[in-house]
């Protein structure tokens, strides 16, 4: 009898533990009216920081420095997106630094979206891009070094 009185508890919490289920790795249902607009860039991060303005101050994000360097991510409704951002012609000249101009042109992208757990997914042709939600700013971090981006943030308009 002693033995059932000490098993009894631990039983009763297997039986608890197990009984309750768990949704933390369920999906969040998230509100598409939240990603739904207009955005425009408002950050292009770099690593290494450069002084692309030579004015003697560097910086990791290029807008800074650089106010051609501009885009706009469109996401519709209809779950279709689409992008324009200035080209950018990067160069890389000795010792970790690199000679960064926008060019006359820009460049046009567009596909379907999809939204969950705050992260937003756009889908371009075989590519994926990812980028998080977080209040009024869309962030896709890919932590390239230059000639690549570190990430590009977009605030909504």
């Amino acid at each position: 009898m002693k033995k059932i009185k000490v098993l009894m508890p631990l039983i009763a919490f297997i039986f608890i533990f197990l009984a309750c289920s768990s949704d933390d790795n369920a999906p969040v249902e998230d509100n598409n009216d939240a990603v739904v607009g207009t955005w425009s860039l408002a950050e292009l991060n770099i690593n290494p920081p450069q002084d692309i303005n030579n004015d003697g101050s560097t910086t990791s994000n290029i807008l800074t420095e650089l106010p051609c360097a501009a885009g706009t991510l469109v996401i519709n409704s209809d779950g279709s997106w689409n992008s324009t951002v200035v080209n950018l012609d990067i160069t890389p000249i000795t010792g970790g630094l690199f000679d960064i101009r926008c060019t006359n042109t820009s460049s046009t992208a567009s596909g379907v979206w999809q939204f969950q757990n705050s992260q937003l997914s756009l889908f371009f042709n075989t590519t994926l891009f990812l980028y998080n939600l977080s209040g009024d700013r869309l962030t896709n971090t890919t932590n390239e070094d230059l000639p690549g981006f570190m990430s590009e943030v977009y605030e909504k308009q």
